[in-house]
């Protein structure tokens, strides 16, 4: 096998596991235009998505306050 082969297989492999640790790394997410949003951008819910302006609530979990 010649040297540029088996480096571009090294490349090809180290894409896909960069690819695979950015994924399950991904932070929060507009649902409406899918931009990434900041880490800490679900603490100051409401607030509105950076680029599309749609306005993002805290997800409802289910509970009641009685």
């Amino acid at each position: 096998m010649g040297l540029f082969n088996r480096l571009g297989r090294e490349v090809e492999q180290f894409k896909q596991t960069a690819s695979d640790a950015a994924e399950e790394n991904k932070g929060p997410q507009c649902p409406a235009c899918d931009a990434a949003l900041p880490a800490d951008f679900l603490d100051d819910l409401p607030a509105d998505c950076p680029e599309c302006g749609t306005t993002l609530e805290p997800a409802d979990d289910g509970e009641s306050n009685d």
